[in-house]
């Protein structure tokens, strides 16, 4: 039978935690940052003051075993954008969705007034998110002058500080969100710069996101039609491009190699992954040699050619620009 663990429970935990040392916590001008070394979970939580009206918190936890929280939310930012990238969380928000459930590599907006009943479903396994709160008259801020452009979710907070509570799922990250949230979560500074960093990653993820919710909401017009099959021939040229990440084809020959015009498979790869073809295989060769790097036992210059780059300073150039670091630094700092 699955714990349950109250508001009373969770603070008696808490109490007993700091008095063992099980549970520490600390803040400087940038951050609180709660360390768990407990029994119900290890790792931390880290809150980070922005501008006013703005805030991120930053969680990566190993759950041992599966436990629920049952407790009544006390948010001083109501509005909460989610970003997952591992771990799954199921949440039961009464009155508002009461079967919902995060999933790793997708997103989530909602929105409910302090002394809303959840009962969080923590599973066992590593957990990390990022939460942007941020309260309803930053949405007016952020689109002073654009209101228009604003996400048909977020029209109510046009005209109030308590629009109506809402829990919504977003879908699969893009993978610029991707690039952003990892670049969020492996912050290359500390310090004061650190703020500004996540600051900056917080505020590129919000314009993603907003971009990405008003392009669903929008009607669209229908550029091509496709097809059942053709589908299955983009997901073909993306399993090419991968094969072939040190010798790609042309983009004329790719579409041959599929069965489709080259016009059709640029809109299908926009459409599907949110990038160009040759946009997604950059990213993909970047992700590529983080892992190699992050592995400790190949060099830059093997991990280079293994991805399909000939040139060293565009190579770094480009590694730089994705995850804050240089590859020699990188691997450096994760070996």
């Amino acid at each position: 039978m699955t714990k349950i663990y109250t508001d009373a429970d969770w603070d008696e935990l808490w109490d007993e935690g700091l008095q063992a040392g099980e549970i520490t916590r600390h803040s400087n001008d940038v951050e609180i940052v709660e360390n768990w070394q407990h029994p119900l979970r290890k790792g931390l939580v880290s809150n980070i003051p922005l501008s006013q009206g703005l805030r991120t918190d930053i969680s990566n936890f190993e759950y041992p075993e599966i436990y629920d929280h049952d407790y009544y939310g006390n948010e001083d930012y109501p509005m909460t954008l989610v970003f997952r990238s591992t771990g799954v969380l199921k949440e039961q928000i009464f009155g508002i969705n009461e079967d919902a459930c995060e999933h790793p590599g997708e997103s989530y907006l909602f929105y409910y007034p302090a002394g809303t009943r959840e009962i969080e479903t923590r599973m066992p396994g590593r957990n990390i998110s990022v939460r942007i709160r941020l309260e309803p008259h930053l949405v007016r801020l952020l689109s002073k002058g654009q209101e228009e452009y604003l996400p048909c979710l977020l029209k109510p907070c046009l005209e109030t500080d308590a629009p109506p509570p809402f829990y919504q799922s977003l879908g699969k990250m893009t993978p610029a969100m991707h690039i952003a949230l990892h670049q969020l979560l492996n912050c290359p500074v500390q310090g004061m710069m650190r703020r500004t960093y996540i600051e900056a990653k917080t505020l590129e993820l919000i314009t993603l996101q907003f971009a990405q919710m008003l392009q669903d909401c929008t009607p669209q017009r229908q550029l091509i039609n496709f097809k059942g099959d053709d589908y299955e021939r983009i997901y073909q040229a993306r399993d090419i491009l991968i094969k072939s990440i040190s010798n790609p084809p042309s983009l004329i020959n790719l579409a041959r190699q599929v069965g489709l015009n080259d016009f059709k498979l640029k809109q299908g790869f926009r459409q599907i992954f949110g990038a160009t073809v040759f946009g997604y295989l950059h990213n993909y060769r970047l992700e590529q040699a983080r892992q190699l790097l992050e592995n400790g036992e190949i060099k830059v210059g093997d991990v280079m050619h293994k991805v399909g780059w000939r040139d060293r300073k565009h190579f770094a150039a480009a590694f730089r620009k994705k995850f804050g670091l240089n590859p020699r630094d990188f691997k450096i700092r994760v070996s």
